[in-house]
């Protein structure tokens, strides 16, 4: 578990080098705070200060990976070495593949990707909600708390929706269930169990993860309904509500874009070859 020091010497680095490239980085805070060994962050200091970070989060056996380096110190090999830490400790667990999370407006990012042979492989909207946006609220579609007898659903939509394998599938769900601050709920309508979204709270924040319907039940305005429904619940709580949704599910933009939701930055994603 990482030390209170620890955490604010990353919340440093992250604020300089955000300001210096106008960026935000996905560091996975709810993640960071709650690691549960020592393993997936590596740390490169100049005396007291933190002028290099890297951290892997794993999710089955596919890990992404995102990082930072001082704006001051670049070009002295900082991250390339941290990288090579963190490529020896995948090895070494059999990982099955890595992603590379690079803000979208990163040009440092985008330098060391090209360096070391990433593909691109997909971009993230991170999408927020503007308070007073028309939801489309109706009685016909609810939801009520995940049981243990979802378990075998909720793996399924994430198959059939987000085209994961079932081992990864089974540990991402296995991850979540152990995270602090969140719910994770059953979409229901026409008198069946035909979804499931996941909503976390965090330092007076809310953030939309794992929203999926049922094949079946796609395009019936079900999906609109579900989220204008979570959203006006979470709304009685906080204006600040987030979700994100990869580029080509273009279905799913247009969705959360007509239910009020706009974007605020995006994340590409680059794909390394173990």
């Amino acid at each position: 578990m990482l030390n209170q020091k620890q955490l604010d010497d990353i919340k440093a680095l992250q604020d300089i080098c955000e300001t210096h490239e106008g960026i935000k980085l996905k560091l996975n805070w709810d993640m960071l705070e709650h690691r549960p060994g020592d393993i997936d962050d590596y740390f490169h200091y100049s005396g007291e200060n933190l002028i290099g970070f890297l951290a892997l989060y794993g999710f089955g056996d596919q890990y992404e990976l995102c990082g930072m380096a001082h704006p001051g110190h670049r070009g002295e090999g900082i991250f390339k070495e941290l990288f090579k830490q963190a490529l020896i400790s995948l090895k070494d667990r059999n990982a099955g593949s890595l992603l590379i999370n690079v803000p979208g407006t990163s040009g440092s990012g985008k330098t060391f990707v090209k360096a070391i042979d990433a593909d691109y492989d997909f971009t993230e909207y991170e999408m927020k909600w503007e308070p007073g946006s028309t939801m489309t609220l109706s009685e016909s579609v609810m939801t009520r708390g995940m049981t243990e007898d979802d378990i075998p659903q909720c793996i399924s939509l994430d198959i059939d929706c987000f085209g994961q394998s079932r081992t990864d599938a089974e540990a991402m769900l296995k991850q979540m269930l152990t995270e602090q601050g969140q719910k994770s709920l059953m979409i229901e309508a026409e008198g069946q169990t035909v979804g499931k979204i996941r909503v976390q709270r965090i330092k007076g924040q809310s953030f939309i993860y794992g929203f999926a319907i049922d094949p079946i039940y796609q395009r019936r305005g079900i999906g609109r309904k579900a989220l204008s429904y979570v959203v006006s619940e979470e709304s009685k709580w906080t204006d600040d509500i987030f979700l994100d949704v990869a580029a080509e599910n273009s279905h799913a933009l247009k969705l959360y874009e007509t239910s009020g939701f706009r974007t605020i930055y995006s994340q590409d994603y680059y794909r390394y070859k173990l």
